[in-house]
């Protein structure tokens, strides 16, 4: 154990003493995506919405105003009465993205008397601003409800059967967790395995390129417990930089999602934060596991490097897993399977699966029985003298 700690220790040491390390796996990671989250948000509420909506009315109608009215922001709309020789001008400032809509309605609309042809109601918006589209697809549905009303005045009671809508009241807290599970779980299992990538190769494939892998080999120290001192010393680092990445989501969640109702991250309790841990720490002993092996049978830094980028790739694509299906697989089977186990068992603590214990419990297992034979492999591959000393 005490030889398993030098390693520990030597390891970390290496990194925390080296300031651009610290700043780099530590800070930089939550601190980057603080800001790019935080600055995603406010360009995303930009894009829904607007100040001013600028709407001109050609004949307007007050049965018509009554109901726009009843829906809108009147402090946000600024509607205008125009002439139809005005038309034109107004549609070039809609052109140009000078302004947001122009309603046309028959001077006759409300008095047709379903004698010679029907009156018009039309719209001119411009499909390529966002604002535009937005106000003519409101004023769309006004504009419908309006027909309906003039409808029942000429013809009386039209309506076959009242429709009601009725449903599960909307569980806000559930609503939540399925957008987060998502998404972190994705964004968890990148920063983990990015994290690993950015120190495990230069633990072993640095130092057998440099040279200083032998003299570590020819100590006392048994080479099992080298393996196991520099997976654990890796597997600290990743996750302390993948919880830095971790907090730098959840800190931009409030201003990412503040598009959406009701959406916040303060639905977990402190007993989901640490199974989420618990599941991140058995996940980075396979990420660091994996990286260790084929760190150690690289025989350079950038060969190491160029094996691992397939390795990542893949794992990028069985972690975006979580953006389709409804919920966490049911197969316990499954969660013996390595990245795709994590990936599920953080889905179902996000979305409340109560099932997602026993999930969590398979993981675990599973992850530290891949710990095992890595450490395994590792120790038979730092045994293997044509593996540690080719170059």
């Amino acid at each position: 154990m005490k030889n398993i700690l030098t390693i520990f220790k030597k390891e970390w040491d290496r990194v925390i003493k080296d300031r651009r390390l610290v700043l780099t796996i530590m800070v930089l990671p939550g601190l980057m995506i603080f800001l790019i989250y935080s600055f995603m948000g406010s360009a995303m509420q930009n894009l829904t919405t607007d100040d001013i909506y600028n709407v001109a009315i050609v004949n307007p109608q007050l049965d018509f105003k009554s109901i726009y009215e009843k829906y809108e922001d009147t402090d946000s709309l600024n509607v205008v009465i125009i002439e139809e020789a005005e038309i034109a001008e107004y549609e070039l400032l809609v052109d140009e993205g000078e302004w947001s809509l122009i309603i046309f309605l028959d001077e006759d609309i409300a008095t047709y008397d379903d004698t010679g042809d029907k009156p018009i109601a039309s719209i001119y918006s411009n499909p390529n601003e966002i604002t535009s589209s937005n106000i003519r697809n409101n004023f769309s549905s006004y504009l419908v409800s309006y027909q309906e009303e003039l409808s029942f005045d000429l013809y009386g009671d039209t309506t076959y059967f009242d429709l009601a809508y009725l449903g599960t009241p909307l569980n806000v807290d559930a609503f939540a967790g399925k957008i987060l599970a998502s998404l972190l779980p994705m964004l968890i299992i990148m920063f983990l395995f990015s994290g690993a990538m950015s120190i495990g190769p230069e633990s072993i494939a640095g130092e057998k390129e440099r040279g200083t892998i032998a003299t570590l080999l020819v100590t006392p120290v048994k080479r099992k417990e080298i393996a196991i001192g520099k997976i654990l010393a890796l597997s600290v680092l990743t996750l302390i930089s993948a919880t830095s990445s971790f907090i730098g989501i959840m800190a931009s969640l409030p201003k990412l999602m503040q598009f959406e109702t009701g959406v916040s991250a303060n639905i977990y309790a402190i007993g989901d934060y640490l199974t989420i841990l618990v599941v991140l720490f058995s996940t980075v002993f396979v990420i660091v596991g994996v990286i260790s092996i084929v760190s150690a049978y690289a025989k350079s830094l950038k060969e190491a490097s160029s094996m691992i980028a397939p390795i990542y790739i893949l794992t990028i694509l069985v972690s975006i897993t979580s953006m389709f299906g409804d919920g966490a697989n049911t197969n316990l089977v499954m969660y013996a399977i390595p990245i795709y186990n994590a990936v599920q068992s953080l889905t179902a603590i996000l979305t409340f699966d109560t099932a997602s214990l026993s999930y969590i419990i398979v993981t675990v297992i599973s992850n530290f029985a891949y710990l095992v034979l890595f450490v395994f492999i590792l120790n038979k591959m730092f045994n293997s003298e044509k593996i540690m000393f080719t170059k």
